[in-house]
């Protein structure tokens, strides 16, 4: 058997993941509170409410993140027949400083709104946890 040899030669290989880091936090909205704002909204009795198996359950709120895995927007899903609806999060409970979502961190208290396409604005609460806990960088 020949033996023959070559010239050295470093080969860089990029990185590649095969899955992206998911946002690792969930937050599902206080229906109780949520349902006393719209009462005082006056919004309650024009079917503005909030049900613990729709907002109020954590995994109806999803993030949607671009192709790098970084978060750039917060949908609702589960509605009760409305679809799927955009969230538009705040920094207040009084909806006037918007906040992006790449800024929420767990452990904060978030506000955020949807809208149906018939004009009806629903007002969520929530505090953001944890979705693997101890594992603040993945889901």
């Amino acid at each position: 058997m020949k033996k023959r040899w070559g010239t050295p030669k470093a080969i860089v290989e990029e990185f590649e993941p095969n899955e992206y880091v998911a946002v690792c936090w969930g937050v599902q909205c206080d229906v109780d509170w949520a349902n006393r704002y719209e009462w005082l909204q006056g919004d309650y009795n024009e079917g503005v409410t909030h049900a613990w198996d729709h907002c109020g359950t954590s995994s109806n709120q999803v993030i949607r993140t671009d192709d790098d895995g970084n978060p750039i927007r917060m949908v609702e899903t589960g509605t009760d027949g409305l679809g799927t609806l955009g969230c538009t999060i705040y920094w207040d409970k009084n909806y006037t400083q918007q906040r992006d979502v790449s800024s929420v961190k767990v452990g904060d208290t978030i506000y955020w709104t949807t809208r149906a396409e018939d004009g009806r604005t629903w007002n969520h609460m929530g505090k953001v946890f944890e979705t693997a806990e101890g594992h603040p960088n993945r889901s």
